[in-house]
């Protein structure tokens, strides 16, 4: 069975603006190039980047990412996550997307709330996922909060606030529909009203599952997510750490 689409998942970079700079002790600068470096070696049709990208939320962050991204030849969308700044990344490149392929529809939704660590979709969101909801062809949405609980206190604490109007909407479907998002930092998969939901290990660091308080798993690899979208609506989909 031939894909329709093959999409890569990268999420939650963490990057900063000082090639000498940690993030909480990683280099995520490093840890991103070799997750690039997978992706690339996955030929995707799309490189997905679903959030958090630049830590400091400095222009000269996203032009290192955005200078990485052009000299891998790839396509690539992107999302803001709270750690972003969408006013400067749409000197790059519009924070969002609605791409239309023969078979599939890929949408990104901007759940980013300013000032804020928790999601939030504004009615303009919510009114672009309707309009694609209506399509007669099946959908892979991504947006950077999780619209599920993923079961650690402190993060479910600053999920997506109007998941269950998420949810309304996503009851008009009328072809199949996938959904990726980033921020909680570790692989979880869900399926709620018939809905496959996956979450996308960070390419910098992981937090430690099933915790009420912030903790940090030094040990857990980084991880990107490949998509398969095949013709008939189907989806494969799996993690490669590295």
């Amino acid at each position: 069975m031939t894909s329709s689409w093959r999409l890569v998942q990268l999420t939650d970079l963490h990057l900063l603006a000082d090639d000498q700079a940690l993030f909480k002790g990683v280099d995520s600068r490093r840890q991103f190039l070799q997750g690039l470096d997978l992706a690339t070696s996955l030929a995707p049709d799309y490189l997905l980047l679903t959030g958090d990208l630049a830590q400091d939320e400095k222009a000269e962050t996203y032009q290192w990412l955005v200078e990485q991204l052009q000299a891998s030849g790839l396509k690539w969308l992107w999302l803001p996550g709270n750690h972003d700044a969408p006013e400067l990344m749409q000197n790059w490149a519009e924070p969002g997307f609605w791409q239309q392929g023969p078979i599939w529809q890929l949408l990104g939704l901007d759940s980013r709330q300013p000032g804020k660590a928790s999601g939030y979709l504004p009615e303009a969101q919510l009114l672009r996922l309707d309009q694609a909801l209506m399509q007669p062809r099946p959908l892979l949405l991504a947006l950077h909060h999780h619209p599920l609980a993923v079961g650690s206190r402190w993060m479910d604490a600053i999920a997506l606030e109007n998941a269950d109007a998420f949810w309304q909407r996503l009851q008009l479907a009328r072809s199949p529909v996938v959904v990726v998002c980033g921020h909680v930092h570790q692989t979880q998969t869900w399926q709620h009203q018939g809905v496959k939901v996956y979450s996308t290990p960070s390419t910098a660091l992981q937090f430690a599952p099933g915790k009420d308080e912030f903790m940090l798993d030094y040990q857990a690899a980084a991880g990107l997510r490949c998509l398969d979208l095949y013709a008939d609506g189907q989806c494969r989909t799996w993690v490669e750490n590295f």
